[in-house]
């Protein structure tokens, strides 16, 4: 897909399109950067964003400065901001969460599951993704339904009960991305 502002594309994972259809509510995406420059303007909506590969970048943020970002160090702003991303070295891939922060509350945290790790959560959706190159076993104790997880992979959970859902994370070494996602209101 290309950028808002024609500097490059992105490959998009996922999207929960808006119940309205004037977009979507929120998106899961891969982009590559190979040169410094301005991000694209998403007015409405929050981002976070993570440095998957490379030496990393820093994000000026309506004339603010990040920390330096390296892999698997997420940042939340505003999508609507000003940024301009300055790399640190080589090119990075980034992994992005882009969602409408009047309709969805989200968050994104990054796991080591090596060797298990147990999670739980009440939100709505649950997406995990294998950031590492190894495989992840996923088992979502509500059903006892075991999901293997290559890297790259992405597996999307639905809670529509409400209820505290557990799932296992099984692997060796592997970084896996846990992002929540629920309606506001």
């Amino acid at each position: 897909m290309p950028w808002k502002n024609g500097g490059g594309s992105t490959l998009e994972i996922v999207r929960q399109r808006s119940v309205d259809d004037s977009g979507y509510d929120w998106r899961l995406s891969i982009a590559q950067i190979s040169a410094d420059g301005p991000f694209s303007v998403f007015a409405g909506y929050s981002r976070i964003i993570t440095v998957l590969h490379g030496d990393g970048m820093v994000l000026e943020v309506n004339g603010v400065e990040s920390r330096a970002l390296g892999p698997i160090q997420p940042m939340s702003f505003d999508g609507g901001a000003k940024v301009r991303c300055r790399l640190l070295g080589s090119p990075i891939e980034d992994f992005n969460l882009i969602y409408r922060h009047d309709r969805i509350q989200a968050s994104l945290r990054w796991v080591d599951c090596h060797p298990v790790v147990v999670l739980s959560s009440v939100a709505a959706e649950v997406i995990f993704f294998n950031a590492s190159s190894d495989a992840v076993q996923v088992t979502d104790a509500s059903d006892g339904r075991r999901h293997e997880l290559i890297s790259r992979a992405t597996l999307r959970c639905t809670n529509a009960s409400g209820r505290r859902q557990r799932y296992s994370l099984e692997g060796t070494a592997a970084q896996v991305c846990v992002v929540e996602l629920d309606r506001v209101g």
